[in-house]
């Protein structure tokens, strides 16, 4: 996954004022084309964006943050 990537999700992220449903599922496609940009197994990929998907929207948001 290219750094440039990695840092746009995790702005996507930072300036989302919710994380929801759509962002994670945004989020993760983001994700899935970097890794397959950067020659990563198709399996693998699906692998890892289900496991961060499923965790992403399992979570409950700590209670020290707003929403």
């Amino acid at each position: 996954m290219t750094l440039k990537a990695l840092k746009d999700v995790v702005r996507k992220i930072a300036r989302s004022p919710t994380v929801d449903k759509n962002l994670v599922n945004e989020v993760v496609k983001d994700i899935q084309r970097a890794l397959i940009r950067a020659d990563v197994n198709v399996r693998q990929v699906k692998e890892i964006t289900d496991a961060i998907k499923k965790r992403a929207l399992s979570e409950e948001p700590l209670k020290s943050l707003n929403p």
